[in-house]
């Protein structure tokens, strides 16, 4: 019997193809299912779409309110990913987005009445403005805005730092030289220090008035480093992931920075790492078993919580921290960013499973998580990036790979429907205690008793 290796290597490009196709038709299917639901899941939302992806961008804090009081604009920071083949940028663009999502509307507008948000047209492009751009050595790989938001540090292709005074009419940029491969992880410690970690697997420390040398260097890892978060409440910790299949705990203060205070092997590689902004010893990481993790610093040897809705990698996690630290937001590589809400840890919940059920080898368990609050699914391609507003509850900007930057906002349908409830109740309530009826003690008791029983139902 003869073997054709050029007709078995055409058969194998066939499936490819074949699948591949089959993988966009499903994305182009699920985005149109998604953007006739659009009205129904979000407060606003905008899409713009650029030349060439962004894979960082960042808000900054403050919006101003325009002179009719209907609207205000934000700003944010993003950084251009040409491939070379154009001048990279680092560019302030801003939106106007309608006055009612300023958590202050009511102080600035007291007499007005809610504004219409218009949801007909979400690809438009009217409101999205360039402010301010600066020109760029290489890719933007990761920006990060220092905490008195006066100054930007970017991270580029070939591994060096720049860093940007955003308060300053000079645009030439301060370098940081240091490693000798690209890098995408960057952290603030305060005004004056920031970290950044590299392909090369290290780990460097900052001071913005001495660019050429760091002050503190941190070889722990022997990977790709992924993330850094500095713990904003023991200032003198920060962790970090790469592709080692490790987690590591660093104190600055440690004379030996090769020596972390805490390692911990992981059995698949993580891609992010945060600590929240209020509680020291929480912090969560997400990687490549599809999953959310989240960890207490003084047992960090597992996860006391796992958090399950993705699909593919998770490759960034952020808390929402100024509004609400029991929510956080992570995106992967399945094109989905998903919104948790750690209120509801407390409910029943059984981990998904890939065991088949009994009579059946191709079912599966699976349960939704109750922490689970929101999916966005407005990106064809991975998301890059995901900042929620520090000031303005719930807007969210995502970037990704299909050349979008989307901001949004989702319906607060689960307040709504719990006000409802409440509303509700105290109706019930006041009819069980009216003259009209039976205002007996037991009366009164039954309707107290329905009204607790109602509150632990509530989400349900």
């Amino acid at each position: 019997m003869t073997v054709n290796p050029s007709a078995d290597f055409a058969s194998a490009e066939l499936e490819i193809v074949q699948e591949q196709q089959l993988k966009e038709k499903i994305v182009n299917e699920e985005f149109k299912i998604w953007k006739k639901t659009v009205p129904l899941l979000y407060d606003t939302i905008h899409t713009h779409a650029l030349d060439f992806p962004s894979l960082s961008l960042q808000w900054l804090p403050d919006y101003t309110v325009s002179e009719n009081k209907n609207y205000v604009t934000v700003k944010f920071l993003f950084g251009t990913n040409t491939s070379q083949h154009s001048q990279d940028y680092l560019k302030l663009g801003s939106l106007s987005l309608p006055s009612t999502l300023a958590p202050d509307f009511a102080e600035f507008s007291p007499n007005s009445q809610s504004i219409p948000i218009p949801m007909s047209n979400i690809d438009s492009s009217d409101n999205f403005r360039i402010l301010s751009s600066w020109k760029h050595n290489g890719e933007i790989n990761k920006l990060r805005i220092s905490p008195n938001n006066e100054k930007v540090i970017t991270f580029d292709n070939e591994g060096v730092v720049h860093l940007y005074d955003l308060k300053s009419n000079n645009k030439e940029a301060v370098d940081f030289k240091y490693h000798k491969l690209e890098g995408y992880a960057l952290e603030w410690i305060d005004e004056n220090q920031f970290l950044s970690g590299a392909n090369d697997s290290q780990i460097a420390l900052w001071d913005v008035s001495k660019p050429s040398t760091p002050i503190q260097r941190f070889k722990s890892h022997n990977a790709v480093i992924n993330d850094l978060s500095h713990n904003t409440q023991e200032k003198s910790l920060f962790g970090s992931v790469a592709d080692d299949y490790s987690y590591q705990i660093h104190d600055l203060r440690a004379s030996f920075q090769d020596n972390p205070a805490i390692k911990m092997e992981t059995s698949h590689i993580q891609n992010s790492f945060a600590f929240n902004p209020e509680i020291p010893t929480l912090f969560a990481t997400g990687g490549k078993e599809n999953v959310v993790s989240l960890y207490d610093l003084r047992n960090p040897s597992e996860p006391f919580r796992k958090l399950f809705g993705h699909n593919d990698s998770v490759i960034g996690i952020e808390w929402n921290k100024n509004n609400d630290p029991n929510k956080l937001i992570s995106w992967g590589l399945d094109k989905r960013a998903i919104s948790w809400d750690l209120s509801y840890l407390s409910d029943e919940f059984t981990y998904p499973t890939n065991e088949p059920t009994e009579g059946s080898k191709r079912r599966y368990t699976k349960n939704v998580d109750p922490c689970l609050a929101f999916i966005h699914g407005g990106h064809t391609n991975r998301i890059n990036e995901v900042d929620i507003h520090p000031k303005i509850n719930g807007l969210t900007a995502t970037c990704g790979d299909d050349n979008l930057i989307e901001i949004w906002k989702s319906k607060t349908i689960q307040l709504e429907n719990e006000e409802e409830e409440e509303e509700e109740g105290e109706e019930e309530s006041e009819k069980l205690t009216s003259p009209a009826e039976n205002n007996t003690e037991g009366s009164k008791t039954d309707a107290s008793n329905n009204l607790e029983n109602e509150d632990t139902v509530m989400k349900d």
